[in-house]
């Protein structure tokens, strides 16, 4: 009876044991549990942007977005005020392989692809550049990063992410998910040098329609002392798109 009631405690052991380590999830798991929870089809969204020089200087935009993911992601931004940047447009087509970015600059009446060295720039005046739009909500991390787990809590995940994709100058990023809901709430971007450059932060969460939506998000540049604030004032999600936006000809209508 002794020899019996051993082995099933042995048994029952290698049960937690292994229970316990498939429970465990690695960076890439994390990653894409953010995808699957922050990922629509697609989404419609207004925003309204605050540039804040760094003597606290504010100027402000308004830009609709449209976005379709999938085995080919698509996005376009255009500005729509003030009159100086109205009708300025990007758009970014992101495959597998690699992403062409287009900009328009009414000014100039015609679209330029963006180089790769520009995607580091600023975008349009911001404090993000043209890569870390991808950042801002919807981004699938694991296509451009390796990510460990630096720690956790029993309310979020640190993870650690280095750039896999080149044309990302950042040495490093850090990023603050919660548990759960599965989303980013903080980003920590990291120069060349390794050394602090800026910090994004996502605040005021909403549900809509199914996906946890920050309604204000911040990136302040802490070594220049700027920032750059987005409040989501529209946000539409999984409607149907019309292909014709995600093209070069749209741009400069």
């Amino acid at each position: 009876m002794k020899k019996i009631l051993t082995l099933v405690l042995v048994w029952l052991s290698i049960i937690g044991v292994s229970g316990l380590v498939s429970a465990q999830l690695t960076g890439s798991d994390i990653l894409d549990k953010v995808k699957e929870a922050t990922q629509p089809k697609t989404s419609y969204t207004k925003m309204k942007m605050e540039l804040y020089s760094s003597a606290g200087q504010k100027r402000e935009r308004m830009i609709e977005g449209y976005r379709k993911n999938g085995e080919y992601t698509k996005a376009m931004n255009r500005f729509l005020f003030p009159a100086t940047v109205e009708g300025t447009s990007f758009l970014s087509l992101e495959n597998e392989e690699d992403e062409d970015m287009y900009l328009y600059l009414p000014a100039l009446g015609s679209v330029r692809k963006i180089s790769s060295s520009q995607k580091n720039g600023s975008f349009v005046g911001t404090d993000f550049t043209y890569n870390d739009l991808n950042l801002i909500g919807e981004g699938d991390y694991n296509k451009d990063y390796d990510a460990s787990i630096l720690s956790e809590n029993d309310k979020e995940y640190v993870l650690k992410l280095v750039p896999t994709d080149t044309d990302i100058d950042y040495k490093y990023l850090k990023i603050w998910i919660k548990k759960e809901e599965w989303h980013l709430i903080k980003s920590e971007f990291y120069d060349e040098r390794g050394k602090l450059e800026k910090i994004l932060t996502a605040e005021n969460f909403e549900k809509i329609a199914g996906y946890w939506t920050p309604r204000k998000s911040t990136m302040e540049n802490v070594q220049k002392g700027t920032k750059t604030v987005i409040y989501m004032e529209e946000i539409t999600y999984d409607k149907p798109i019309n292909d014709r936006i995600f093209t070069t000809r749209y741009l400069s209508r």
